[in-house]
């Protein structure tokens, strides 16, 4: 594998040092995750004094010392990693032509390494190519996992076979209508809000719309993605020159793939394909020739050697800086689509197989509680973790999700690997003595698996509380007699005494707790009380709420912080009210105020306007805050009955 050469950055140079100096896990972890990505060129000291995020976070004094240590870090080596899929080839020994190395280990969130440390060239992938080696990129996608998995499952629990060399994706009007409707969530590459939104608004159905789509969102052309919509829904254009007519006839006359610079430049312009070529990479940032104020001069020279409009030439021009950053080319672009309809047909026809496979690969651009959400409207039931019923990842079968041992926060996978295993043959547990006999798992795991309700079904009339106590009473029999425990004499380790049952508030809290989502009902439900003091819009009913300013609730499933076009920070946010998802933004007032507050537990309650656009439903927040704040405030003014 080629290395990448990881530096610190702002948050890793504050970690290590405040770490240094004994600082609480559990305080510098809240100061850290604050930190944007795209603050690389702001002071650390800057940014906890000013930044939306620290927003009401009262720090010791402290830290603004640590924040001075921790400066002069940022930029320094700090290790290497792998290259997510570059791969050196030479043709003998590696060692013959570059120094080679383990790269450091990476953990899984349990503190458990996923696999050992890979080796390495010392070059990263510029050096690499300096050097001479052949470089390849070797991709992996989860995705490809999700569809194997799902693929296997459907096969193991209906017999069907699917292959899609014979079943067209592109031509079934389920999958179809998944995507113009932008129900795509755990669907590859089109499930992202901005995605999702895309296609709703564009209706996009087909594979070659659904390409355009999936290149034309990239953080520099926002301003001509409305340009192509109104023009996908009818509206009459001229392209910016005649010339440009055939080249982007395809793409409604705006600039979509990489390819569309090389062949402007060339038509528009007259420069060379190599020097096209050349300015493309330079707005990637692979590694230019030249910078790109040259390759503009070459540009606008060659516009007007061929006599085009200069106030032409400066539009095209822009249109061309849209791909500075990152951007595809087409056939990128159709593989990615093609993995995507091929998803998105299992989610139409086998969704409990589908949903199952992307939980148990880790899920995509969302949290593992968004998809199980997501399964929740899609009608399936939502099974919890169950130690004769679940497998280590999580399975799917008819209309059921079984949610997987992998979810239960702090049990190790030798753990839970043994609780598979010892059920081999047929044997199901019977109780809870049967289960720790047969397995010899610890007091604390089998704590971990009584609370998540994974031994409700072998409790033989124990409550919860007295599974409980029996594991703890039999971790100090363990102690007393070790000769006889764990063993087939487990079971005759003294009886609980007779304890009330928790309340089902206090099962699903802790169930909560150690899986990140609840499985019999969705998380909002457990506010219903709280919420009936407020007049909240659920989002099933936003559209006809259009142009209007209503009052929502709903929990944070995702957010993505980012710069307007005059470098100010705003954030695009999606919601899930138990109904649906609601797409909101908060622009850089708002955003300035109120953005802190998703730092905060959830859910939250928001006001904004709704927007409609070319079908599509978004809400322009207001105000923002905490349930429970909104709550308290409300019932401490006489005679409130919650706002508007």
């Amino acid at each position: 594998m080629v290395a990448n050469h990881n530096c610190f950055r702002l948050r890793g140079a504050l970690r290590e040092v405040a770490k240094v100096h004994g600082r609480p896990p559990g305080e510098i972890r809240e100061v850290t995750r604050r930190f944007p990505w795209f603050a690389e060129e702001e002071s650390l000291a800057d940014l906890l004094a000013k930044h939306p995020n620290f927003e009401g976070l009262h720090l010791p004094e402290v830290w603004r010392e640590l924040a001075a240590q921790a400066q002069p870090l940022v930029g320094t080596p700090r290790h290497l990693s792998g290259h997510p899929g570059g791969v050196g080839s030479v043709p003998d020994a590696l060692t013959t032509y570059v120094p080679v190395e383990r790269a450091a280990r990476q953990l899984s969130p349990d503190g458990e390494a996923e696999s050992p440390a890979v080796p390495v060239i010392q070059f990263e992938k510029d050096g690499a190519e300096d050097a001479g080696l052949v470089k390849i990129d070797l991709l992996g996608n989860r995705s490809l996992a999700v569809i194997r998995d799902a693929i296997a499952a459907v096969r193991a629990n209906t017999g069907r076979a699917i292959d899609y060399t014979s079943t067209d994706p592109d031509a079934d009007e389920p999958t179809r209508e998944l995507f113009r409707t932008g129900r795509t969530m755990g669907v590859f590459y089109t499930e992202s809000p901005a995605s999702r939104l895309l296609c709703a608004k564009s209706r996009a159905d087909t594979f070659e719309l659904l390409v355009l789509n999936t290149s034309i969102i990239r953080p520099a052309s926002n301003r001509f993605i409305r340009l192509y919509l109104e023009r996908l829904h009818g509206k009459p254009y001229e392209p910016l020159d005649p010339s440009l007519r055939d080249t982007l006839a395809e793409t409604f006359g705006v600039m979509v793939y990489q390819e569309d610079v090389v062949n402007v430049c060339a038509r528009f312009a007259g420069m060379p394909l190599a020097t096209g070529d050349g300015l493309r990479k330079a707005l990637s940032k692979k590694r230019p020739l030249k910078h790109l104020a040259a390759y503009a001069e070459e540009f606008f020279a060659g516009a007007a050697a061929l006599g085009r409009d200069p106030e032409t030439a400066k539009r095209v021009w822009e249109m061309v800086m849209s791909f500075a950053g990152y951007s595809f080319c087409k056939g990128h672009s159709c593989s990615y689509i093609r993995v995507a309809q091929q998803a998105c047909y299992l989610r139409a026809h086998y969704p409990a197989e589908f949903m199952a496979a992307v939980l148990a690969n880790g899920g995509g651009f969302y949290a593992p509680f968004a998809y199980v959400a997501e399964a929740m409207r899609m009608g399936l039931t939502i099974l919890p973790p169950d130690v004769n019923a679940s497998e280590y990842h999580t399975t799917g079968r008819g209309r059921e999700v079984r949610i997987g041992l992998q979810f239960v926060k702090g049990l190790s996978r030798d753990a839970a690997e043994r609780i598979v295993k010892g059920r081999g043959g047929g044997r199901p547990y019977t109780s809870l003595p049967d289960l720790r006999s047969r397995t010899g798992l610890a007091a604390e795991d089998l704590r971990l698996l009584i609370k998540v309700g994974a031994c409700d079904t072998i409790a033989n009339g124990w409550t919860r509380p007295m599974m409980l106590w029996w594991a703890d009473a039999g971790l100090e029999d363990r102690r007393e007699h070790p000769s006889i425990f764990p063993s087939a004499h487990a079971s005759t380790l003294r009886s609980p005494p007779p304890l009330r049952d928790y309340s089902p508030e206090r099962r699903r809290r802790e169930e909560y707790e150690l899986l990140g989502f609840v499985t019999d009902i969705h998380p909002m439900r457990l506010h219903a009380e709280t919420l009936r003091r407020f007049r909240v819009v659920r989002s099933t009913e936003l559209p006809r709420h259009a142009g209007q300013s209503v009052l929502c609730a709903g929990l944070l499933t995702t957010a993505k912080p980012v710069h307007t076009i005059h470098d100010e920070p705003m954030e695009f946010v999606t919601f899930d009210d138990g109904e649906g998802l609601i797409e909101a933004v908060l622009f850089p007032e708002v955003y300035r105020t109120r953005g802190h507050v998703l730092f905060d537990e959830g859910p939250f309650l928001f006001r904004g306007k709704v927007e409609e656009e070319f079908g599509a439903v978004t809400l322009s927040v207001t105000h923002l805050e905490r349930l429970d704040r909104a709550a308290a405030t409300t019932s401490r003014r006489p005679g409130a009955g919650g706002p508007r």
